[in-house]
């Protein structure tokens, strides 16, 4: 096999330091007894009010790491060696990008990259990758903090490979550049990693009594859909208040807690009425603010739905304190609501976000459960769910609020489908689960053939696409080779 080297500038009495952290807190890590980890970065910000560029990388924990001094011409000239400097933002991308002032006094994490580090990117085996973080977006100020420390930094963008998990930042990129007249062949290198399909993909395989069993699959249910909501996003919100406007709170397994996230609905009825849940930014034209607002009857549906909401204020299933679940990653639903309901309503984490593109763990829920489902979420995630070999359900209901880039229309699309799924009888769905369960039976055994194993798939697919020319699409770390 060959081999794939992660590269480091710094190393102290307890093994290698993370990569691009701010110069000024280097001294501060050389203490005898500090392990460089999480707690590391924790311990920086109480004591000093600074974070570091960068967290743990643990996306690399199994590959040997090698110190930059000890990188030889040997090692370098032999073409079956990659050597990868890894950079993980650790979610704290504006302070990464100097965005965020505060920290870096507007520095970023090509700044504090050793110049040897630099140098070694003139060799065509060596570059640089940064863990984005999974489910963030990145808009146009970003893609411009990226050119512009780069050109300060002198460093070619095409030495840099992105990962995240959002499928657009290839799409994003590419407008970028044309918008702005840059030349393609300096551009960024995108890495696309779904890393909870690994992850539910294990807990599937090691949890076969929390999920739904294929005997169980048809039979009479008392409720139609399940809608499990924690964060309640404003697409979630406005679908709940025309749930709620429609009277299908009662027939349906619905959860919301108002008081969990008040604060995102302060100005709920003024983001409505003057259509804040369109983002402008210097690509919007003005006939795609027109055709994406919501209609006054719409609007009046929405607002009157709210109300009905905040009267209720929450509808507990299987978790009462929302709060004693914030922050964790993952975790296994009570079978019994898939069992009590025919389809899952998947409201995802981005959808009315400009430059989001991704899937979360909450798409692969039901799919583990069996449960054919529904999608709220941005256009063309279907479409990238497929590309992994999912199977979704088109030739049962309409499908094509996926294709639907106008977020206004396909809110509406998914809601229009909704509706009709609601009013199909028990008789309907039962004799329509007769054609559904093949399709579910195959997509729960697919994603449990993306457990442990993959982490193979990822070291050949990283050295695969970094042995060949830049400026890929569709490059995904998961897909088998």
């Amino acid at each position: 096999m060959k081999s794939l080297y992660i590269v480091y500038d710094f190393i102290g009495p307890n093994g290698f330091f993370y990569n691009s952290i701010n110069t000024e807190l280097l001294p501060l890590y050389f203490i005898k007894d500090l392990v460089f980890n999480k707690e590391t970065e924790d311990f920086i910000l109480l004591r000093h009010g600074k974070k570091p560029s960068s967290c743990e990388n643990i996306f690399f924990r199994d590959i040997q790491p090698i110190h930059i001094s000890d990188i030889s011409n040997f090692l370098l000239e032999n073409r079956d060696n990659q050597f990868i400097y890894p950079i993980s933002t650790g979610g704290h991308n504006e302070t990464s990008l100097g965005i965020e002032k505060n920290y870096h006094k507007s520095k970023t994490i090509f700044d504090f990259i050793s110049t040897k580090s630099k140098k070694l990117l003139d060799n065509k085996n060596f570059n640089i990758l940064i863990n984005f973080g999974l489910e963030h977006e990145m808009p146009f100020k970003y893609f411009t903090e990226f050119y512009i420390s780069l050109q300060k930094n002198n460093i070619n963008p095409n030495k840099i490979w992105i990962i995240s998990n959002n499928f657009k930042n290839y799409e994003n990129n590419k407008k970028y550049l044309d918008r702005f007249g840059i030349n393609n062949s300096k551009s960024l290198n995108f890495l696309t990693f779904y890393e909870q399909l690994r992850t539910k993909s294990n807990e599937t395989l090691d949890n076969d009594k929390l999920f739904l069993s294929e005997d169980d699959l048809i039979h009479k249910r008392k409720y139609k859909s399940l809608m499990l909501n924690r964060r309640l996003h404003l697409h979630r919100i406005i679908f709940l208040s025309l749930l709620a406007n429609d009277n299908y709170l009662d027939n349906n397994l619905i959860s919301f807690d108002i008081n969990f996230d008040l604060f995102r609905f302060n100005d709920f009825k003024k983001t409505i009425e003057n259509h804040g849940y369109i983002n402008v930014d210097v690509m919007f034209k003005k006939k795609d603010y027109n055709i994406s607002v919501f209609s006054e009857s719409f609007k009046y549906n929405i607002l009157r739905g709210y109300n009905k909401i905040k009267n209720i204020e929450k509808k507990v299933l299987d978790v009462d304190d929302l709060s004693s679940i914030d922050g964790r990653e993952l975790e296994i639903d009570d079978v019994n609501l898939y069992k009590d309901s025919y389809f899952s309503l998947v409201a995802e984490t981005e959808f009315f976000e400009r430059f989001g593109g991704s899937c979360t763990e909450k798409i692969l829920k039901p799919i583990q459960q069996l449960h054919p489902f529904l999608l709220l979420g941005r256009p063309h995630t279907l479409r990238y769910l497929k590309s992994y070999g999912f199977k979704t359900f088109s030739d049962f209901w309409d499908e094509s609020y996926d294709n639907e880039v106008v977020d206004s229309k396909r809110l509406i699309k998914v809601y229009d489908v909704f509706r009709e799924l609601n009013e199909k009888t028990d008789e309907n769905w039962i004799d329509m689960y007769k054609g559904l369960k093949d399709i579910l039976i195959y997509n729960r055994n697919l994603l449990k053939s993306y457990s442990y194993k993959s982490d193979d798939i990822i070291y050949k697919n990283l050295i695969k696409y970094l042995e060949n020319e830049h400026i890929q699409e569709n490059t995904k770390l998961l897909q088998t080779p």
